[in-house]
């Protein structure tokens, strides 16, 4: 499995045949989007930087389009998507899959981090948390309620990722490319930070 961030929150999962991404970025918006072909589109929030649908068409590749709350099932891959607090008290829907044997939770562009006890206790043991650091007050302490193996900070901004990094108890992180995630890879690993540079 290889994982890329390409800004806001826009994240970018391959495994063998399979892309999922997560919203991604509209050329509405204020960021420059990314073009490639994908098979599932994962819409937290209706905004041109998480919903650019249009991006992910390429030659016969159409995605799949999840926009909101719900349990799904394409190409053999489960996603549950739960309702939550997003901006401006609108909703914000984080997603929950498993891609290779991993659990992915996406919180999407969460504005708060009160989580019902139900909706914890489905995100819980992560292997891989994409956790939003813009607007969203106590990031960090909210991903480690959920027990991933790994963190990813996304949405953010030079200052507030070194914020977040600090809250880590980490002097600093080299940021990478690229994750890639092989079998057992995960299974010693607990709330480990990785950054992911922006493509």
């Amino acid at each position: 499995m290889i994982i890329t961030c390409h800004g806001a929150g826009m994240v970018k999962v391959s495994h063998g045949d399979l892309v999922v991404v997560f919203n991604p970025i509209s050329r509405d918006s204020t960021l420059k989007p990314t073009k490639f072909g994908a098979d599932l589109a994962l819409i937290s929030f209706n905004d041109p930087l998480y919903n650019g649908v249009e991006e992910l068409v390429f030659g016969e590749r159409r995605p799949f389009v999840i926009d909101g709350p719900g349990e799904y099932e394409r190409l053999g891959t489960f996603i549950h998507g739960f309702p939550s607090v997003g901006p401006e008290g609108k909703i914000n829907t984080i997603y929950s899959l498993i891609v290779d044997g991993k659990r992915l939770v996406h919180l999407g562009v969460l504005a708060s981090a009160e989580l019902t006890p139900e909706v914890k206790a489905e995100l819980a043991a992560a292997d891989i948390l994409f956790v939003p650091v813009t607007g969203l007050a106590r990031a960090y302490q909210l991903a480690l309620t959920l027990n991933p193996h790994l963190i990813i900070p996304v949405n953010f901004t030079p200052d507030l990722l070194k914020k977040f990094i600090k809250e880590a108890g980490a002097e600093e992180v080299k940021p990478i490319d690229k994750l890639v995630v092989k079998g057992k890879d995960l299974v010693n690993k607990e709330a480990e930070l990785v950054v992911l540079e922006v493509m």
